[in-house]
């Protein structure tokens, strides 16, 4: 057991010290936040062109309905559209063609371009048409006040979502952000597997390709220095995961303080509240180490199977698609947090550590989560045994690849 702690020392303070590992731990929000809303300001940048577009308006009633806006100008059309057919003039970005009368036939008009044009320009028309011609059918009925009495009927429902636990206490929920929420945990946990197991293997490989393996295990088990090296990138893991938690929380927290007139951080605060956060989080941990225990020692095994990094690829590609099914059927399960898909991906061992987290902000019964870890905790311990045999016998192997057949026989040493 000292000699354990010894390797998860070791792992687990050469990796946090790094440089590369504290600009990461601080950067990785920041740069995520930015990215996002760096992408959603760039698409609402206009390129600040005005598009000239023609009306060839055959009634010559809707032409000055359509008003202009910052990109597009809308001109009466001179000529007919044959006109338009066989000029080349590329100021003009489209014609618009109306043959009849609207209301008595809402598709006699058409929009003709050289190009695709885009959907704004579809809605701008479109939406001015609808309200001027809603008017207009609303005055032939010649009814006084039926235009005020319409939009007096106009109610919308808004549903408060309350949920009770066996005890009677309410809190308030919401289906779109136990979704949300359900998503950000399956994605965190995901990329915590795929990384740092990956990360495991690496310096598996690293350590057996500079021989510093054959000077390690002669004092230390190779049990015992792929259990170190396991829990070790694995509390990597927990600690940058933790260090989120607490920006995530002093935002969320100073958000809600800076903008307390705000309904929206008002009804997040709620929400968050309501979603019962440190149960979340006890879980996360929980299904991550059963979760991380087993890809990581799949890729410790892979890693002592091979002698570089490029021959990896045959062993990693099961485990790779394995983990990318589980990480789909999360993202649909969150649609459907109680149908057969979420229902069974999160009981199975190897899916139930990014899928459960996806099911947890809905509520599962009881004994689904008792079933669930406990087959995850059953697997853990065949997998990390079987891993173990692979990784004692592999890393003081060189040579070439060994086929399946050869990891076989390992068993038996």
């Amino acid at each position: 057991m000292n000699k354990i702690k010894i390797v998860v020392g070791r792992e687990y303070f050469t990796r946090v010290k790094k440089r590369s590992f504290i600009v990461l731990t601080i950067l990785m929000p920041v740069l995520f936040i930015g990215l996002i809303l760096g992408a959603f300001f760039l698409s609402t940048i206009e390129s600040g062109e005005i598009k000239k577009v023609m009306v060839l308006d055959g009634t010559g009633e809707y032409r000055n309905i359509l008003k202009d806006n910052e990109q597009y100008e809308f001109l009466a059309q001179k000529g007919s559209l044959e006109d338009f057919r066989q000029q080349s003039d590329e100021e003009v970005y489209a014609t618009l063609v109306i043959t009849e009368n609207l209301l008595e036939n809402p598709k006699a008009l058409t929009l003709y371009s050289r190009s695709q044009v885009q959907a704004s320009l579809l809605q701008h028309i479109s939406s001015q048409l609808d309200v001027y011609l809603s008017e207009k059918k609303l005055e032939s009925y010649q009814i006084s006040g039926l235009k005020q009495m319409i939009e007096d009927s106009k109610i919308q429902v808004r549903i408060e979502n309350i949920r009770m636990s066996d005890s009677g206490k309410e809190t308030q929920s919401s289906a779109e952000f136990a979704s949300t929420l359900g998503m950000v945990f399956t994605f965190l946990i995901y990329m915590f597997i795929f990384s740092y197991g990956v990360m495991v293997m690496q310096g598996v490989i690293e350590e057996k390709t500079n021989r510093i393996i054959e000077v390690m295990v002669s004092s230390v088990k190779p049990f015992d220095l792929m259990m170190g090296k396991l829990i070790g990138i694995g509390l990597v893991g927990l600690t940058q995961f933790g260090i989120w938690a607490v920006l995530f929380l002093t935002f969320t927290l100073s958000g809600s303080f800076l903008m307390n007139g705000s309904e929206i951080f008002q009804q997040f605060s709620v929400m968050l509240g309501g979603a019962d956060m440190i149960s979340l989080f006890f879980y996360f941990i929980l299904f991550f180490i059963g979760g991380y225990l087993i890809y990581a020692s799949l890729f410790a095994a892979i890693g002592a199977m091979v002698n570089a990094q490029e021959d990896t690829q045959q062993y990693m590609m099961p485990l790779t698609v394995l983990i990318f099914f589980a990480f789909y059927a999360g993202f649909y399960s969150s649609q459907n947090p109680d149908g057969p898909l979420a229902f069974w991906t999160s009981l199975i061992p190897l899916t139930s550590p990014i899928v459960m987290m996806t099911r947890l902000p809905f509520g599962v019964p009881w004994w689904e989560l008792l079933l669930s870890i406990t087959l995850l905790a059953l697997t853990v311990i065949l997998i990390v045994a079987l891993a173990a045999k692979i990784y004692r016998v592999g890393i003081l192997m060189y040579g070439k690849k060994p086929t399946y057949a050869e990891i076989l026989k390992w068993f038996k040493y």
